[in-house]
């Protein structure tokens, strides 16, 4: 099983801490129509930085990232955070955790897929309406005025942590979300590099750390 850690150019046209209001408006019909057609993000080479046991890893992109069309998405990509994917692109896959800040900014460069800039094979947008009513006390408003923005949201800066390295071979991995709502938590959290040390955190029930959040992504890389 893996669990990721660090990438580093991300798909985000605006901070996350910033929800409040971006909003990119695709109807429920356009998004509808596009994402049944459009599950599949357009093949490319390139590298993040990732994390494995302690260690930073190259993550090696090939394709393009895949979301699973049968789990309902208002994003331009089809891709959406806290429903599972009900549909695979393989039978064998292993998670990759990637940690995002909720209610505190990082500085751009600090984050291995960056604010503002798209990484290499994943999606420029998330369909994040389903975490609305978790998401609105953080950012001080109620989920029936923050779930708009949320239905096209770029994708928002964030880490990437794996368990396993399948042996440096490429493969679907598929995405799952962590929340980290305290600075000084992702810090601890970035100095360990250690997807074991996150679960640790949430084995003890730490208040700053979600539980991973599934999604109906996946992204295809190697690691070494």
């Amino acid at each position: 099983m893996a669990h990721p850690k660090k990438a580093r150019w991300a798909a985000l046209a605006v901070p996350f801490a910033a929800v409040a209001l971006a909003v990119t408006g695709l109807s429920s019909a356009e998004a509808s129509s596009h994402h049944d057609a459009m599950t599949m993000g357009q093949d490319g080479f390139g590298k993040t930085a990732g994390n494995y046991d302690s260690h930073s890893l190259d993550f090696t992109y090939s394709k393009g990232y895949f979301c699973d069309a049968t789990v309902s998405a208002a994003s331009s990509t089809g891709c959406e955070v806290g429903a599972k994917w009900v549909k695979a692109p393989s039978k064998k896959h292993d998670p990759l955790y990637i940690t995002v800040p909720l209610g505190f900014t990082r500085p751009m460069m600090s984050m291995e897929c960056p604010d503002k800039l798209v990484c290499i094979d994943h999606p420029a947008t998330l369909d994040l309406s389903r975490l609305a009513s978790t998401l609105a006390p953080i950012f001080g408003t109620t989920p029936e005025k923050l779930a708009p923005a949320l239905k096209n949201y770029a994708t928002p800066g964030h880490d990437h942590y794996i368990d396993d390295t399948n042996k440096g071979k490429a493969e679907w991995w598929d995405v799952y979300v962590i929340g980290v709502t305290d600075k000084s938590t992702f810090d601890m959290i970035e100095r360990h590099n250690s997807y074991d040390y996150i679960q640790g955190l949430i084995n003890k029930k730490n208040p700053n750390v979600t539980a991973p959040i599934p999604t109906n992504l996946f992204l295809y890389f190697s690691s070494k």
